[in-house]
């Protein structure tokens, strides 16, 4: 008998990842389901958890399930990286869940729920995610939907730390939190000189304001930063802002939404399986929204390594 592993963040959304887990326990054994549950108590535990439910469980898991945000599933995959033949799936309960937009999750937590139990016996489909390493960091971290240096990693820092975050996930604006932020880091933001190889090609830009590395479109609560990546075709989208006024960012976020920045002549965007970003300045690294360190990073495809229950 196979059985379904929740990973739960119970510090996802200001506490609601865990108050939906408690009503959605309430619809898994009135169907009568096979599951285990699991909590997490501190930051990095849902990976912990994830590695020991592959290692433990391996023949008994029917998918590995993330309920929280795009930090749970980063997490959660990073956990997973090394059992590719287990399914892991994913219930939208976090700020941003920028994963849902990009790998076909029902958007509302419980129709991502029924959806994982009735197809819960379905093979998943195999997934590209990223794999990286920043300096002085020995052990490689493994992202799903994007990594990023400079600003938008200044933002995700300060988005992480917000207290206003947790009062706008209770009224279910948890993603303003991050376009708060970047009106916050705007004014105050140093701009730097990057030397970006793509694929053993070096390009070198002036006064930048980040990069982001895209293996699906979406990042920062819905951002459209990289319309034409996809999660399946072993490509990064790379994406530089650079030698771009203030003011003119911030047109550049009011059409990020729709994916329109792309018109802009101070935004460039590449495609490569293999990525190096250094610069002379101390930068910031975040992947999947996560903090983990600062430049020089490598990233490198890891070509359909997950599989995914998702539409």
């Amino acid at each position: 008998m196979k059985l379904l592993f929740f990973i739960v963040n119970t510090k996802a959304g200001n506490g609601k990842a865990l108050k939906l887990w408690e009503r959605m326990k309430v619809e898994l054994e009135q169907q009568k389901i096979n599951y285990r549950s699991f909590y997490t108590k501190y930051p990095t535990h849902a990976e912990e958890l994830a590695r020991q439910i592959g290692s433990m469980f391996d023949d008994k898991i029917e998918a590995v399930i993330a309920v929280g945000g795009d930090g749970t599933i980063h997490e959660v995959v990073n956990g997973m990286v090394d059992y590719p033949q287990v399914k892991v799936g994913y219930i939208p309960a976090g700020s941003g869940n920028d994963f849902s937009r990009g790998f076909s999750v029902p958007k509302a937590p419980f129709d991502a729920l029924r959806f994982i139990v009735k197809n819960r016996h379905r093979k998943g489909r195999l997934f590209d995610i990223g794999k990286t390493r920043v300096r002085g960091v020995t052990k490689s971290k493994y992202f799903v939907s994007s990594l990023g240096t400079g600003f938008d990693a200044a933002v995700s820092k300060l988005t992480n730390e917000s207290k206003m975050k947790k009062y706008l996930n209770k009224i279910k604006l948890g993603s303003l939190a991050y376009v708060g932020a970047v009106f916050r880091v705007l004014f105050t933001y140093k701009l730097t000189d990057v030397t970006i190889e793509i694929d053993n090609q070096t390009i070198h830009y002036n006064k930048v304001w980040f990069v982001t590395v895209s293996n699906q479109p979406y990042y920062g609560g819905g951002m459209k930063i990289a319309p034409k990546a996809s999660p399946r075709d072993g490509l990064f989208d790379v994406t530089i802002v650079h030698n771009l006024s203030r003011i003119k960012l911030l047109l550049v976020f009011l059409t990020v939404f729709l994916g329109k920045h792309t018109g802009f002549k101070e935004i460039v965007q590449h495609k490569g399986a293999k990525i190096s970003i250094q610069s002379n300045t101390k930068m910031l690294v975040h992947a999947d929204g996560e903090l983990v360190g600062q430049l020089p990073v490598q990233a490198e495809v890891q070509h359909q390594k997950i599989s995914f229950l998702v539409k």
